[in-house]
């Protein structure tokens, strides 16, 4: 993936999609937002916030949630993030 289309919110996964139904994630602004996807027909369920994204850079972004009031940090190359093609 591209930082282009990384910015302009392309839906994506981190590495290849494994199953049919796996989540995705997109760039929303300042977060990321987890899109729970449907696995008969890969359609969206729902939309569930995932991280805020400190930087986009270069290369790649830095993101961070909290898990049980502890501050969790994660950093991705778009090189690793494989966008997530619609099934016509």
């Amino acid at each position: 993936m591209t930082k282009e289309q990384f910015t302009s919110g392309t839906p994506f996964t981190i590495g290849k999609q494994n199953y049919k139904g796996e989540s995705t994630y997109y760039f929303d602004g300042g977060s990321i937002s987890k899109q729970i996807r449907s696995s008969v027909d890969n359609r969206v369920t729902l939309v569930d916030y995932e991280c805020n994204v400190l930087k986009v850079g270069r290369t790649g972004f830095k993101g961070f949630t909290f898990v049980m009031g502890k501050r969790v940090a994660v950093k991705y190359r778009f090189e690793d993030l494989v966008e997530f093609k619609e099934e016509a």
